[in-house]
Parts: structure tokens; sequence; C-alpha cells
């Protein structure tokens, strides 16, 4: 036999080893393959499951409850009312508002605080009464007790009547200092911003204040007008028109910027006199939404892209803008520190004038 053949020979036999090794191999058994199938089969239902569910149902997942209460702690035509307003306007869902006044605005926040913490109940109202209202006796919760949105901020303003001889912050001071008692401030009642604000304006800059409440902004307005007082601190949104119509003049904002107005007027920050007040500011109102804790967080998910889109609509901004006020960052986690920073400052300043019957230290809210 030739070395060809004998090539041939082998080559035929290692073929035929091989074939007859493949045909002994065990097949997979009956179970694994059943279990195999089962595998397979359960993680196509898990993805059509799903998949099913965001297509039909993605509220469940990354939104709000199909309706929504908003109850407002104050009365239709109020800044907080008005700002819900706007904002419900701009939120993709169904949502009543109800307003709820009494106790200053705690009647509004227990109500909604005794419902059940879902997220299809939310509480719309001024952040100052909202952080106060425990150290007055009127809350069923701590401001800790719940999870916040801020959409809004109304800066302090200083303002004098347009023919007032005083042009700036610094020329007041030398006036308060130089004649003590009777250069006078208006401020519109016990308790508010405005009023906290003028304790604020006098404690910092170490000054014998004349202090003059009266009862709301149109009366303090009034006051200063009627040349009852020489100077009052109210908020942006209040003095807005005056400002527009030249009746009154601004002196200074309680915020650490340049506070623009729609007509590009500048009003420069109260805090250019070199003194301990900017260490508190900004200072003023904010306005927003607020949520029980407790609530999924889930729908505390959805409300942080509700709220946010919301308040980033051209709508909204112009509104922000024609009222006088500044628009706010809705973030959870920033809105939380910033409400403890003026929780302390309201708390503080309105117990150290002798309005507060809680020492705040009692409740765990410390000096600013």
């Amino acid at each position: 036999m030739n070395y060809e053949n004998k090539a041939l020979l082998k080559k035929s036999a290692r073929k035929q080893k091989a074939d007859e090794n493949a045909a002994v191999k065990k097949p997979i058994s009956t179970q694994k393959l059943r279990n195999r199938l089962i595998i397979i089969f359960a993680c196509v239902a898990v993805i059509l499951t799903v998949a099913v569910l965001l297509l039909f149902n993605r509220n469940s997942f990354i939104s709000t409850p199909n309706r929504l209460t908003i109850t407002v702690a104050w009365n239709p035509g109020s800044t907080a009312d008005d700002v819900v307003r706007v904002l419900m306007r701009e939120m993709n869902t169904s949502v009543t508002i109800q307003n709820i006044t009494g106790a200053n605005g705690a009647s509004a926040a227990n109500t909604v605080y005794s419902l059940p913490h879902s997220g299809g109940n939310l509480l719309s109202t001024n952040l100052s009464a909202f952080v106060t209202s425990e150290a007055m006796g009127f809350a069923d919760s701590s401001h800790r007790d719940w999870d916040v949105w801020l959409c809004a901020f109304a800066p302090a303003v200083l303002v004098v009547t347009n023919d007032s001889p005083y042009n700036t912050v610094g020329e007041l001071i030398r006036a308060i200092r130089e004649y003590p008692g009777a250069v006078r401030c208006a401020d519109e009642g016990y308790g508010t911003v405005s009023y906290i604000a003028a304790e604020l304006f006098s404690s910092q800059i170490v000054l014998e204040l004349s202090h003059q409440s009266f009862s709301g902004s149109n009366q303090t307005i009034d006051a200063l007008l009627d040349y009852n007082a020489d100077f009052a601190i109210l908020l942006s949104s209040q003095v807005i028109e005056h400002l527009h119509s030249g009746r009154l003049k601004a002196l200074g904002v309680f915020n650490k910027n340049d506070f623009e107005l729609s007509d590009n007027k500048i009003i420069p920050p109260v805090s250019n006199t070199g003194d301990r007040l900017s260490e508190y500011l900004p200072f003023g109102e904010y306005y927003g939404l607020f949520i029980p804790s407790g609530t999924p967080e889930i729908q505390l998910s959805g409300f942080d892209r509700l709220i946010k889109d919301a308040v980033n609509t051209e709508s909204f901004n112009e509104f922000i803008q024609k009222t006088g006020l500044e628009s706010v960052t809705p973030d959870r986690k920033q809105n939380a520190a910033l409400t403890e920073r003026f929780c302390s400052i309201t708390n503080w300043t309105l117990f150290n004038a002798g309005f507060l019957p809680t020492n705040p230290d009692t409740l765990g809210i410390p000096k600013p």
C-alpha cells in the first residue's frame, strides 16, 4: 500500500472516531431544558409587563396623582393664592383649589396634615406663617414634618415718599442716630415679615427705632403717604405699583444683590451700608407648596418635575416680573435648608421682641 492510501485510511479512521464520540454525547436533560425555558419566558413577561405599565399608567411610576387638591391658607387675591393659581394653569394634571383661612395660616396646614399622606393634598402658604405657627401654639405639626417647594420670593424693601429728604439708606441711618425717636418707621403689623424686617434693621444696625405698626400693607402705605411715618419696610410685591407710579421711592432692598424692577429701576441692597444686617440677607417672604412628610418618594419625585416645569414656564415668569417677585428654584433639599435658616431668623427675632409665647430653644430651633 502506497503512502497516499495510508494517509487516506488514517483520515477516514479519525473521522469515524469523531462521529462515534459525537453520537455518544448525552443530550440536554428535559428538566434543564424546562428550567431554561421558564427563565426565558419569565424575563420576557416582566419586560412586557413593565413596558405596558409605563405606557398606560406612567403616573404610577414617575408622576403625581391624577387629581390634586391644593389648600390655600389665605384669601383669594392674596399673593400665596395668586402664585398657586398661576402655577396650577401650568400643571399637567387636574387641580382643585380651596381656601381655608384662620390661625395665621395654621387652619389650612392642620387640615392638610390630617388627611392621608398619599400625595393628593398640598398646602399653599407663605413661609413666615408656616415656620412660626408651632411657636405660636397654632400648628399640629412642625415645619420639619413637611417637604417644601419654594417658588417665589418677595424681598423686603425700605421705602419713603418721593419727596422725602432721604435718598439713601446711609442718609436715613444718620438721621435716626442724630435725632433718636424722631424718625418714624411704619410696618404692617406685629408678627409680619414687615415687622420682622424692621426689627432686624433696628437690632443689627443698633438703632433706637420709633416703631409704628399698622393693620396691613394698605394702611401702612397710607400712613407713609399721609406723612404719619417717615419710612416703611414692606414687601416688594406690596409696593411695586407705588414705585412704578412714583409715589414712593425705594432706598434699599433686603437682598444681597440689586433688585431690578420691570421698568429697569435698580434698588441697591441695604447691606451696602456695611453692617451686620448683611448676614441675614436675603430676607422677605417666600411662597410655595408644602406636602406632609411620609408621602411616597415616587410621588415626591413626580412633584419635583411637575413644579419645576411650571416655575420655568414663560407665563409664570411674566407673572413674577409683573408683581415684583423673584422666582425661586423649587428644589426640596435646598428649600429645606433655606426653611431652617428662615425659621431661625423669624422665630428668634420675634421671641427677642417679646412677640412669641414659646422659647424657640424648646422646639429645637437654633439661634441664627
